[in-house]
């Protein structure tokens, strides 16, 4: 939490304006001074207590054995009562806080990688990350350095080929692919796959045959999400594995008569068959987004596109899904071949050879599908082997559109350049999606602009009750100090809602840009004798808050947290908001990291 840099300040207007909407609700703001320990560390949880008061967890700069905290404890006005500071065993910090993740200041993991190469072929490789961890974010910093290679083959001797379908189980460092055998006739081919498993020493075995009565393809593969995994990652608690497949024209004498005949399989991370649903799939261009768990059924949902009658492969012709198990970051060190010590980890990568992971990511994918043009929502109910799906076009998207009062009309949805910012589920059973326009840069340091915000809500069946509409308009908001290249409006805003007490009202709650940060590092290379400085910029972030009537369907406007917007607080990188049955609180803290925010919004 401690920020060496030169402040890029963005003071951005948007939306920002106090209405009458906003008359009953004041921001009540406190700011303490912490500890110069509890400034070297991170600040780990937020938790509401019992009689709803809160307590803000930080953890200190602490050995391999022992866990040094301090505990804040506050009540329901944000009035510091008194500071615990604690010292635990390892072991007792683990089973006390489920959100704790340190495993010692370095760790080395042994695990496995499965990409498809040049020639579509499947090839395996081990994986050693080297991780550092950083006390003052509660993050481990990775170096990945890729090591020998293998080519699994069948039991007639012939290589896998791989088309996506890949699951890296880092907690048992192990791999699940899902391959296509090359035993199949080449009338046949693509309608049999074998569930491979790999653990960390290249030792591999054919789990199950997959079979299926014609030639399929991956449209989705990802690991189950649920209402934990914001706060415990899926390396620390691995969820199962959901595959959708269907039908492709790639082979003619292989083709199914309907292109919807999809196919669901769920796969628990060790590799068995946990459920396998044939279904009629609502449209055949589903670009799915997600499969949530939810109601003891799975929620899938995403945008459709292209015309019903082509198969799938004919719609989305660059595929759905990653080639690779790396996410972009390993792929990133995988392909650099440079070498270092701790100190230069973004510079550190793996030794390849000369040769090149070449799997294509799942963030490279979607980059893709993200500039195609859709033209509806798609929700699929998952639940007991039978689906229930409806689909919303984008004229009814618009049809039903609503803005703040201080907006001429809402915005025009396209269904074009465009990402999914956030989904909620409300305690009523209905849906919330939150989505982001956004346009091509003119600028080299960044792709996209980032435009207007959406928050649609559907019922449980995915049927659209009304879609909110906000202007997000920061452009001339630039880094007008040092001549920043990254300006506010090249990141993302994500979006969440909080009921109020009696479901009434929902706090819409923007997380939005506020400055960027500018940092300078200097490396001496003693043998050519000159000095590399590396400038990064990155973003600090607020809060933009308004709320929703649910009976009238009406937005209010928006206003910016804190009653000043030139105030040096900026939101904790994580646990920044905590929402109780009364309030919803926010934590800032400055850019040294010695001073908090904490700032309470009613709820009502």
């Amino acid at each position: 939490m401690k920020y060496t840099i030169t402040l890029i300040a963005i003071i951005f207007l948007s939306f920002c304006h106090l209405t009458s909407a906003f008359s009953q609700k004041m921001m009540l703001e406190k700011d303490y001074e912490i500890s110069r320990k509890a400034k070297k560390g991170y600040l780990g949880n937020v938790e509401e207590m019992e009689n709803g008061n809160f307590d803000m967890t930080f953890i200190l700069p602490s050995s391999q054995r022992k866990i040094k905290s301090e505990i804040y404890h506050f009540d329901k006005e944000a009035t510091l009562l008194n500071i615990e500071k604690d010292e635990i065993e390892i072991e007792v910090a683990r089973k006390k806080w489920r959100w704790f993740n340190y495993k010692g200041d370095y760790f080395l993991a042994n695990n496995i990688s499965a990409s498809a190469n040049y020639a579509a072929d499947l090839v395996f490789r081990k994986k050693r990350i080297t991780a550092k961890y950083n006390w003052w974010t509660g993050q481990y910093e990775r170096r990945v350095k890729m090591l020998e290679k293998v080519k699994p083959k069948n039991e007639s001797g012939k290589k896998y080929k791989f088309f996506g379908g890949v699951y890296e189980v880092e907690r048992d460092s192990s791999i699940l692919v899902m391959a296509v055998n090359a035993d199949d006739p080449k009338d046949k081919l693509y309608g049999s796959y074998d569930l491979l498993k790999s653990d960390n020493e290249l030792n591999i075995k054919v789990l199950e045959k997959i079979e299926f009565p014609c030639s399929m393809t991956c449209v989705f593969s990802e690991p189950l999400k649920d209402d934990l995994s914001e706060s415990i990652d899926n390396d620390d608690m691995p969820r199962d594995w959901i595959l959708i497949y269907a039908p492709t024209d790639v082979v003619r004498k292989n083709t199914a008569p309907d292109p919807h005949a999809f196919e669901y399989l769920r796969i628990t991370p060790e590799g068995k068959i946990a459920e396998r649903v044939k279904f009629t799939a609502p449209t055949v261009g589903w670009r799915i987004i997600d499969a949530y768990a939810k109601e003891n059924g799975v929620l899938i949902y995403g945008m459709g596109s292209g015309k019903d009658s082509k198969f799938i492969n004919q719609i989305f012709k660059s595929g759905c899904v990653a080639t690779t198990s790396n996410d972009a970051s390993d792929q990133a060190q995988a392909n650099t071949s440079s070498g270092g010590a701790f100190g230069g980890f973004a510079k550190l990568g793996g030794s390849l050879s000369g040769k090149d992971e070449v799997g294509i990511t799942q963030e490279k994918v979607d980059e893709g599908l993200d500039l195609l043009t859709y033209n509806s929502f798609v929700f699929c109910l998952l639940k007991d082997g039978k689906t229930g799906s409806k689909i919303t076009e984008i004229d009814e998207i618009n049809d039903k559109a609503a803005c703040p009062p201080d907006m001429k009309k809402p915005l025009k949805f396209d269904g074009k350049l465009f990402t999914i910012s956030n989904v909620d589920f409300l305690s009523d059973k209905t849906i919330v999606l939150s989505i982001q326009d956004f346009k091509k840069s003119k600028s080299d340091y960044r792709p996209y602009i980032y435009k207007g915000m959406y928050l649609m809500h559907f019922t449980p069946n995915g049927e659209l009750i009304k879609n909110y509409t906000v202007e997000i308009d920061q452009k001339g908001k630039k880094g007008f100090f040092n001549h920043s290249p990254l300006t506010s409006d090249m990141i993302p805003t994500t979006s969440a809602v909080y009921e109020n007490p009696d479901k009434t009202k929902l706090n819409w709650i923007l997380h939005i840009v506020k400055a960027i940060e500018k940092e300078s590092s200097s490396d001496w290379n003693s043998f050519g004798g000159t000095t590399t400085v590396t400038t990064t910029y990155s973003p600090l972030y607020s809060i933009e808050y308004g709320n929703i009537d649910v009976k009238t369907q009406k937005a209010s406007d928006f206003k910016t947290l804190g009653e000043d917007e030139d105030r040096k607080y900026f939101l904790y990188p994580k646990n920044y908001t905590l929402a109780t049955k009364d309030y919803l609180y926010f934590f800032s803290e400055t850019t040294r990291g010695d001073k908090l925010l904490i700032s309470r919004l009613p709820t009502e």
